[in-house]
Order: C-alpha cells, then sequence, then structure tokens
C-alpha cells in the first residue's frame, strides 16, 4: 500500500489518534502478523496483556481504551467500531490499486448497436452483443459475455469469465467475481407423451443496487417476468437461484445454498451453507436458517430453523439431544426385552414371585 499518515488515516476513518499523527503506516495487518509500520483492529479490551507484545505501529481500539492505561507503544486510534474503522481503511487502500487496464482492449467485441457511457473499460476477449447498455465506470474484465440488451448500471465490477445472458438488468455498484453465470434458463420442463418437453424461459433476472454476486454462482431466468435479487443482497460462491425467486433486500445466501423455484426470501434473511429450499414457500423477513438444513415448508418472520427437515431450531436442538441418548436408551431397552421374555417363561406364580423380589 501506498504510505500514509496517522493524520491522513484520522481523516479517512473518522477516528481520533492518541499522538504522532506524522507517523507513517505501510501495511494493514492482523493481529496474528502485526509488525512495524502496520496497523491492525481490537474490538474489545478483555485481554489487554496482549497489546504488550503487539508489534503494529498503531491499532484501532473502542473508545473505552482512553480511560485505560494500556500497555502498547504505538499509536491508538479512538472509535466507537474499530472495525468498521478497519474496513473503511482497507476500502481506501483497495480503491487505490489499479486492478485492470482502463479503455478497451482492443481485441473486445462490441456491437455497434450497444451503448457503453462514460469511463468504462471492457477487457480481452469480451463479447458485448447488440442493444446492451453499460453504465459510467463500469469494468468489464476479460473474458465475459454480454448479451442482447443487457442492462448494467454504473460503477459495477464484472470480473472474468462472467456470463450475463439477454435481457438481463443488473443495477449500480453491482460486484459479479469470476464464472458466476446470470440468466441461464430456468429449470422447467413438462412431462408429455413420455417425454420431458422443455418450457421457454421468457423472463430476466434483475439484480437489485450494491448487489455482490461470488465466484460460479448462477442465478437463472425466470420463466415468466423475473427473478429479482433486491438491494445489498450477499450470493456467496456455487449459490443456485432457480427461475422465479425473489430475495429482498440485504439477504446473505451462503456457500452451496440451493433455491428451488419460485420461492420468495424476505429482507434480511441469512441462509448458511448448503441450505436447501423446496420451490413455491416463504421464508419471512430476518429468518435465519442453520447450515445444512433442508427447508420443506415455508418459516415466519424473525424465526431460526435448522436441520433436515428443516424445524424451529428449538425442537432440532431437543431432538439432536435425544439422538446422542439414543445407545444408552436401546442398551435399557434391550435390558428390558431381555427381562420380559425370562418373566413369559415363568408361570403366574412364578411371575409374581419375581415381581415381589421373592
Amino acid at each position: 500500500m501506498k504510505p500514509l499518515s496517522i493524520s491522513e488515516i484520522t481523516q479517512i476513518t473518522h477516528t481520533q489518534a492518541s499522538a504522532n499523527t506524522e507517523l507513517q503506516i505501510t501495511a494493514l495487518c492482523s493481529l496474528e502478523n502485526a509488525h512495524e509500520g502496520g496497523i491492525c483492529y481490537i474490538t474489545s479490551l478483555e485481554k489487554p496483556k496482549m497489546l504488550e507484545k503487539l508489534a503494529a505501529s498503531a491499532v484501532f481500539v473502542p473508545n473505552a481504551a482512553k480511560d485505560q492505561n494500556l500497555p502498547f507503544k504505538g499509536v491508538f486510534l479512538y472509535t466507537d467500531n474499530p472495525e468498521w474503522a478497519f474496513v473503511l481503511l482497507m476500502k481506501y487502500v483497495d480503491a487505490q490499486q489499479q486492478k485492470h487496464t482502463p479503455g478497451i482492449h482492443p481485441t473486445a467485441v462490441i456491437s455497434e448497436k450497444a451503448v457503453l457511457g462514460q469511463n468504462v473499460s471492457v477487457g480481452a476477449y469480451t463479447v458485448i452483443e447488440e442493444g446492451a447498455q453499460i453504465g459510467d465506470n463500469t469494468v468489464i474484465f476479460p473474458q465475459c459475455y454480454i448479451g442482447k440488451n443487457v442492462k448494467i448500471g454504473k460503477n459495477g465490477y464484472i470480473y472474468p469469465q462472467v456470463v450475463i445472458r439477454e435481457d438481463c438488468v443488473l443495477k449500480d455498484y453491482v460486484i459479479v467475481q469470476a464464472g458466476a453465470k446470470i440468466g441461464s434458463d430456468g429449470f422447467g420442463f413438462t412431462f408429455h407423451d413420455g417425454r420431458h418437453h422443455k418450457i421457454p424461459q421468457i423472463g430476466n433476472v434483475i439484480i437489485g443496487n450494491d448487489v455482490e454476486i461470488q465466484s460460479n454462482a448462477c442465478i437463472d431466468r425466470a420463466k415468466i417476468a423475473s427473478t429479482v435479487i433486491g438491494d445489498n443482497t450477499k450470493i456467496d460462491n456455487l449459490v443456485q437461484i432457480g427461475h422465479n425467486v425473489t430475495i429482498g433486500m440485504s439477504s446473505i445466501c451462503c456457500a452451496q445454498v440451493g433455491v428451488a423455484g419460485t420461492t420468495d426470501i424476505g429482507n434480511g434473511v441469512i441462509l448458511a451453507g448448503q441450505v436447501g429450499l423446496a420451490g413455491h414457500m416463504t421464508i419471512g423477513d430476518r429468518a435465519q436458517v442453520g447450515a445444512q438444513s433442508g427447508v420443506m415448508t415455508s418459516i415466519p418472520a424473525g424465526q431460526t430453523y435448522f436441520g433436515y427437515p428443516a424445524m424451529p431450531q428449538r425442537e432440532a436442538f431437543k431432538q439432536q439431544v435425544i439422538l446422542r441418548k439414543l445407545p444408552e436408551m436401546y442398551k435399557d431397552f434391550q435390558k428390558f426385552q431381555k427381562e420380559t421374555a425370562e418373566l413369559k417363561k415363568l408361570s403366574f406364580f412364578g411371575r409374581l414371585k419375581k415381581l415381589l423380589g421373592y
């Protein structure tokens, strides 16, 4: 990174420094690999002794640290949220690093009927079809395919080998990581005369503002109308979103989530890794689903579900406790079976004596 003074960092992160505002910081680092010239952050001061051996030159700390005599030789940067201050600094440093070659590469194939905004960059061997519209400052990396009538807003990043098929819409500040596919045909077939017949998928995909779609995720176009991803939603690697799915704002789909068609997912929903959702259901706002759960029915707003099939978390955990006790319970059951068999061999009076302890 380009060296930054403590005074520059305080302006970028809206923090207050303890001293030495001209000290130069040359690297962002974690607590584990802190070194001279580096800056890191601590969210809690429960273990202040860790600062004694911290080799960083500066550290973001909570405002409460102002009232403590902490054993650190470097500079403190005080803030309500040290992690967020560090993220702001990361964003600034990241923005200074040029990740693409500006301009249009000579090997790019761009239709004369495509419309590119100001300061658009297009990488080598990318194809942009007729009717496509690319917003200002958007970067399309090498080997991408942008289909007919696709609309991409401003300040987008489309990384290598992304495919965005015809008629799809990506709004502003959208990031699509390498290898993602947007607008493939939905998995729609009808069985007739002993064969599966393809149902044309004539809808599109609409991606809201500030959405990030990570590597090798696939979002299918709608059968009719649109598959919709709401503003600020984040979709992890290898996620499959089926046709006519709607996802609200600020939701998260972690790695290998699979969502079957015509599912309505609300705002602020979290689907942990490898969650599977059957189609034609509703997941309410702020619902959470634990990893590797299989969801067969709709989930009310604000609820946490877990398991296969998914159920309210408390109920699922009770079942897990019982399952762990099954070996012990099975031994007791075998003992009971043996005692019952022995009783059956006895006469009535013999059973009575046995039961009475004679």
